[in-house]
């Protein structure tokens, strides 16, 4: 378990308002922090070195307000805190570095001394943005973001409903953008795809995912990790060629690489379709299709392709629960997809009764906050550690 120590201040409650996370080894801060809170209200503050409080953000549960970090305990891990505590994370835990110099990373609050004082302000204070908002990227910027050094990878794990086993590991993309902060997949994906950049997407996050796969954090944990391919590009033999190109060049077997069709635009040619399907299948490549749900045209014909697993659409998922229409429809598919030995993973789940509710229906594997947010690559496997002696929600 998570070497964490929690002291509660004020009236005990299960998750007051102020909950801190406290990466410190300074006694100094430990205690004006302290004495900070105590004045403050209900308050409670954890405390843990720099790798239980990873794992412990890397999920949803429980909810910390604040992440409060002195740079000399983080062991290394500061931009990896950062990371899991930013918007496009889907973190709301205001993370402030103890001492560090204004500006030491971009949207982070800093608390420059350890006074009471000081503490109270900071922590009155709104949550600080970690995010610009904004319009648009031009199109030069898009192309220069794809040149660069932007376009970073960040993987959301995907465990078994079963055992809670590691299914897979999905890459998903992250642009750090010099005045937008940094941008989520839905804020620049869908452009990058209209400017007929989608191709040269997919090949630097195949590239970026096969190198951390073979690099030092991953390299001994023999993972698997789904790459988003869209239909224009999963059809384009090019781009199958180069993928495997790629692959081979780092030495990973095909059957590591889950190819997932992500469902921006409804599938015409099934023929067509096929021949890439069955061409990755025949190397040894599993092969997924996204946001599968009644608005997806065709479902059966779909799923009689050599398809190996399907994703459930995350807005069905979450209603689950309290429609019964809905309910019954993914019964039905999940049942469906089993007849054709095709593996079911549902998305968005986020709590205790959401996950039994995907097991009750015999949904083979999950992916939401309940289990992981996107995780920088340094973060997974202090999150796999932490995941493994977590006990199961059954």
């Amino acid at each position: 378990m998570l070497d964490c120590d929690s002291a509660r201040h004020g009236a005990a409650t299960p998750l007051p308002a102020l909950n801190l996370l406290l990466v410190a080894r300074d006694r100094d801060w430990s205690m004006a922090i302290a004495d900070a809170v105590a004045d403050l209200g209900p308050a409670r503050v954890s405390t843990c070195d720099a790798r239980g409080a990873l794992a412990r953000l890397s999920a949803v549960r429980p909810r910390y307000s604040h992440l409060l970090v002195q740079p000399e305990s983080a062991d290394g891990l500061i931009e990896a805190l950062a990371d899991v505590t930013s918007a496009p994370a889907g973190s709301d835990t205001a993370m402030l570095i103890l001492g560090g110099p204004a500006g030491m990373l971009p949207g982070i609050g800093v608390i420059p001394s350890a006074n009471r004082q000081a503490i109270r302000a900071a922590l009155a204070l709104p949550q600080f943005p970690h995010a610009a908002e904004g319009g648009a990227m031009l199109p030069g910027e898009l192309r220069e973001a794809l040149a660069g050094a932007m376009i970073e990878t960040r993987y959301q794990p995907i465990v078994s409903v079963a055992d809670g086993t590691l299914f897979a590991i999905e890459a998903l993309a992250r642009l750090n953008h010099p005045t937008l902060g940094t941008l989520s997949p839905d804020r620049f994906v869908p452009q990058m795809e209209n400017a007929g950049l989608a191709a040269q997407l997919t090949e630097l996050m195949s590239r970026q995912a096969f190198a951390d796969l073979t690099g030092p954090f991953l390299r001994d944990l023999d993972l698997r990790v789904t790459i988003n391919f869209p239909l224009d590009v999963l059809l384009a033999p090019i781009a199958l060629e180069r993928l495997e190109e790629q692959r081979a060049a780092a030495g990973l077997r095909a059957e590591r690489v889950i190819v997932e069709l992500t469902e921006s635009r409804p599938v015409e040619d099934l023929d067509t379709l096929r021949v890439s399907l069955e061409w990755l299948r025949a190397r040894g490549y599993l092969v997924a299709i996204d946001d599968v749900g009644p608005a997806v045209p065709r479902i059966s014909p779909l799923m009689d392709l050599p398809f190996t697993a399907i994703k459930l659409d995350m807005g069905l998922v979450r209603r689950v629960e309290e429609d019964a229409e809905v309910k019954a429809f993914l019964i039905d598919l999940v049942a469906r997809a089993h007849a054709r030995s095709i593996a079911v993973v549902a998305e968005g789940v986020e709590t205790v009764p959401l996950w039994q509710a995907m097991k009750d229906m015999g949904v083979d594997a999950v992916q939401g906050f309940l289990v992981a947010r996107p995780l920088p690559v340094a973060a997974v496997p202090i999150w796999l550690k932490a995941w493994k002696d977590t006990p199961r929600f059954a």
